[in-house]
């Protein structure tokens, strides 16, 4: 097991570092070719087409994930129940599908082109069995061949992408690149799995387990895509170009840091089944001060950087970003905490009411947020909703965790690392204050920003990335500060 994460973690980290690397390069590409307008049209057709993505996979990621990893050793229950969730998504599909087109047909005809583009994307989720890998915690095959079509797509939009009359050879790109990285898995399932017809009765089995995962993530796409719906409904589609590009740097940061939650989760869902209490608990806090350790200094870096990023990256649309971003980057501490409870202690426990409460709440403010702040100042209301929201869920979820638990935050640690990135963000003000807006002096900032935060954090010994190295190498990092009793 403990090579197994070591592996799993290298594999996920490559392809989730080639991801976020993908962005530095096409987001500028992207912005300046299609520009907000461009953007905000790819961004509301998605979110049209996101909420039936989500009910072609009925929760199957978390869901199949955990089941496949509780009768991953038994050859006979693995291919049943692969068999199983296969053919219910099979059936989740084909209606999914034929929604969204009566939807689009009745309500978004104008852009007709556009969704049925974006229709690919329902389509991928019938081949998408990276849960089954997950399951098995076999990352490498997810992560090198998702790494190879994500390559192609990076080509395609550098050599293709060239002004706003490229806007749906962008949307086939994005949708077609989906499709082939689930397709592509299917070649290395038939050595694992046994494919058999199974009956309705036994799909049925599994139909109520998986909406209890799946109403939790209507309430995740209500509190995320539903803000660019309303935007593009209420406001225009340019606002919600603006919104995007305003998240994608956070969203990056988020998914960089919330990577390993992903390879921990078969590990925690097998440690609740054997009712290691103590090492849950151990290792689940080791986890989120090793997520805050990079994490703070990201926040207080990107609003430090974003007067200097905003026109070089984005381009001249996006100005307002100066101002969006630093209100938007506490997220990027807020976040991954909440993932990191609902990953490593809720779903792997079974509790899914809790999660689910979590986000049904979070997409509750987000409704009323939205369609009060929207109307008022615009894309900045789109903006605090989601600061609002993703701080009330985090928050829910972590009262909830140290009732159950005796979890607390090391307030001292915390205050060093936010000691050290405030400390970090004034110097790369005061150095760089006189620069001009450009990728060299971005790259200044953060060789600066890097070096300031390392070097404070080693004079306020900061145990920087050691619990993140224990986690992986499989063992719990024992000390008076750490020790987590039950």
């Amino acid at each position: 097991m403990t090579s197994s994460v070591g592996k799993n973690l290298f594999y996920q980290s490559l392809f989730q570092g080639i991801k976020i690397l993908m962005p530095i390069v096409t987001i500028p590409i992207i912005s300046r070719a299609l520009g907000a307008h461009g953007i905000g049209i790819y961004s509301f057709t998605n979110s049209i087409a996101e909420y039936f993505i989500l009910l072609s996979g009925l929760g199957i990621t978390l869901y199949g994930n955990r089941e496949i990893a509780m009768v991953r050793e038994d050859k006979q229950k693995l291919d049943e129940t692969f068999s199983e969730l296969v053919s219910l998504k099979l059936v989740t599909t084909a209606v999914s599908f034929v929604l969204y087109s009566i939807v689009v047909l009745i309500f978004f005809h104008r852009d007709f082109l556009y969704y049925i583009i974006q229709s690919l994307h329902i389509i991928a989720v019938l081949f998408d069995i990276s849960w089954f890998f997950m399951g098995i915690e076999d990352f490498k095959k997810v992560s090198l061949s998702n790494l190879t079509v994500q390559i192609a797509v990076f080509l395609g939009i550098i050599f293709f992408i060239k002004d706003y009359d490229d806007l749906p050879l962008y949307l086939l790109l994005q949708a077609l690149g989906n499709l082939f990285s689930q397709v592509i898995m299917w070649g290395f399932i038939y050595k694992k799995i046994s494919f058999r017809i199974v009956s309705i009765k036994k799909m049925k089995k599994h139909l109520f387990p998986m909406v209890a995962y799946f109403f939790p993530q209507i309430a995740v796409i209500f509190y995320t895509t539903l803000s660019k719906t309303i935007l593009g409904i209420l406001d225009s589609q340019t606002a919600v170009g603006i919104y995007t590009n305003t998240l994608n740097l956070s969203t990056i940061i988020i998914t960089m840091i919330s990577t390993i939650n992903l390879v921990m989760l078969p590990k925690m869902s097998n440690l609740f089944s054997k009712n290691k209490i103590d090492e849950i608990n151990q290792t689940l806090h080791s986890l989120i001060h090793a997520q805050l350790f990079i994490s703070i200094p990201a926040a207080f870096g990107i609003s430090a950087l974003a007067s200097t990023l905003v026109p070089w990256f984005f381009g001249s649309d996006f100005e307002a970003l100066k101002i969006f971003i630093p209100v938007i980057a506490p997220v990027i501490i807020i976040m991954p905490i909440g993932i990191a409870i609902s990953n490593q202690y809720l779903l792997p426990r079974g509790n899914t009411k809790i999660y689910a409460l979590s986000t049904f709440g979070g997409a509750v403010i987000s409704i009323l947020l939205n369609f009060t702040l929207i109307p008022l100042i615009g894309v900045l209301g789109s903006v605090l909703t989601s600061l609002m929201v993703e701080t009330f869920v985090t928050v829910f979820r972590l009262v909830y965790l140290q009732k159950q638990t005796n979890f607390k935050f090391d307030k001292n640690l915390i205050l060093k690392m936010v000691a050290s990135a405030a400390l970090m963000a004034l110097v790369i003000k005061v150095t760089t204050n006189d620069m001009n807006d450009t990728f060299i002096t971005t790259l200044i900032q953060i060789i600066i920003g890097v070096i300031t935060y390392v070097c404070c954090s080693l004079v306020l010994k900061v145990p920087f990335l050691k619990d993140l190295f224990m986690i992986v190498k499989g063992k719990l990092y024992h000390s008076r500060r750490y020790k987590v009793k039950n």
